[in-house]
């Protein structure tokens, strides 16, 4: 494979250009320039790095075709100890490394090599498309496209959506592994507090996960509205799931029947269709992943079950200046539509009704005109000059120029982890 060190050069160029430079004096766009270009220098060095070490690895093998594992193990320690970081990066490096032409995943390995996406999304990407085995026509370019824009968890997200989409069997069969594996462990530690470690199917820990975080929330946001109590109670997240454990433990112990206990409400999300087959995936709120549909209907006997389109009774979904606050129906209309946070992605229970247009700039409490947001993220498009906007009925988020010259809309809320959809 024949290297040039071409982009390497123009990205180093683009750096030199702030040399002796007052970083501290930048102005927010040239301070962008500076990332972008810093950024430019980090992959396409990678893929320098990365041509090394594949042809490193290559030698090794020998005219028998395949190293010896003692002869990889020690490749890969010897450019973990170049590079100073740990060996499974390294061997990232050296997968990602080889001739694009000669990989099942040219696409991919194009990509990598023009410094558009990085060694670990390589590693999740081409592991992806080999489990999928049949990759659909344009899918392979699709998540590529998504590499460039997601960060890498976003991207394993949208990776977990694409396998769980062609390959239904395997996700109902790692379901039922992770059934039989659930347990919960209890011990002491050397101080002799009780802990508890608990591996759940997705299930079972819907429920708990909704509890608890519906308990984080409400004590945080009663922080936030009353001065008084904030200064009465510094407990961390951890404590106020803790606290509320027991309390669930001590309102069991209480009643006649502890098995008719406080339900909290959890949310499923699936198309009409999938509900009556069986067939299909969907989403949990209290959960990152996809979900079989078979799953979601069992947890649909014990759990309040929110139907995709809502309004239905007779509620109203808009309130135009009538009311300033998003009432629930519409709160519940909106995450089925944005699946938690538009920008961070951080589950509904965590989020507010932002007003895309400012309720003080005359904006109504309607659907058309509200979005998902946790408080950061709030906070955050309160404070810069990020922009969002609703576009048929989704939500983009649009970078300002410090951040992004061509301002090129970012896809909110979980459509952007959909592995057919547009970046």
């Amino acid at each position: 494979m024949t290297f040039s060190a071409a982009r390497l050069v123009a990205a180093i160029a683009a750096l030199r250009g702030f040399e002796g430079r007052d970083l501290g004096a930048l102005s927010a766009e040239e301070l962008a320039l500076f990332e972008e270009a810093s950024a430019a220098v980090y992959r396409h060095a990678g893929v320098a790095v990365a041509a090394g070490a594949a042809e490193s690895m290559r030698r090794s093998c020998g005219a028998h075709g395949s190293p010896k594992p003692s002869d990889v193990k020690g490749r890969r320690r010897e450019t973990a100890q170049r590079l100073g970081i740990d060996e499974r990066g390294a061997q990232q490096f050296i997968d990602a490394g080889g001739d694009p032409e000669a990989s099942r995943h040219k696409v991919v390995r194009r990509a990598f090599r023009g410094g558009r996406i990085g060694a670990a999304a390589v590693e999740v990407l081409e592991r992806t498309l080999d489990t999928i085995g049949d990759v659909p026509e344009g899918l392979e370019a699709r998540l590529v496209a998504k590499a460039e824009r997601l960060t890498l968890r976003e991207l394993r997200r949208a990776c977990e959506q694409a396998i769980a989409l062609h390959d239904r069997a395997s996700l109902e069969e790692k379901e039922r592994r992770h059934r039989d594996q659930r347990e919960l462990l209890v011990g002491r530690d050397h101080d002799g507090m009780v802990t508890l470690r608990a591996r759940l199917d997705a299930a079972s820990a819907a429920p708990v996960l909704a509890l608890l975080d519906a308990q984080v929330r409400d004590v945080l946001q009663r922080r936030r509205d009353d001065r008084v109590a904030a200064a009465g109670d510094a407990r961390t997240a951890g404590q106020i799931r803790a606290d509320a454990l027991v309390a669930l433990a001590q309102h069991c112990l209480g009643c006649a029947e502890p098995g008719s206990g406080v339900r909290s409400e959890v949310v499923v999300r699936l198309d009409h269709e999938a509900l009556e087959t069986g067939l299909g995936v969907g989403t949990c709120d209290s959960l990152g992943g996809p979900i079989s549909a078979s799953t979601l209907r069992l947890m649909a006997v014990d759990a309040a079950v929110i139907p995709s389109v809502l309004g239905g009774d007779g509620l109203p979904l808009d309130w135009g200046r009538s009311r300033r606050l998003f009432a629930a129906p519409q709160r519940k209309a909106i995450a089925e539509r944005d699946g938690g946070c538009a920008w961070c992605l951080a589950p509904p229970t965590w989020c507010v009704v932002h007003h895309v247009r400012f309720w003080s700039d005359g904006g109504g409490t309607d659907l058309d005109n509200g979005v998902l947001l946790c408080t950061g993220c709030h906070v955050r498009l309160h404070s810069t000059e990020w922009e969002l906007e609703l576009r048929n009925g989704l939500p983009w988020l649009i970078p300002p120029a410090a951040v992004d010259p061509d301002r090129t809309p970012i896809r909110g809320g979980v459509a952007r982890l959909d592995p057919h959809a547009i970046p």
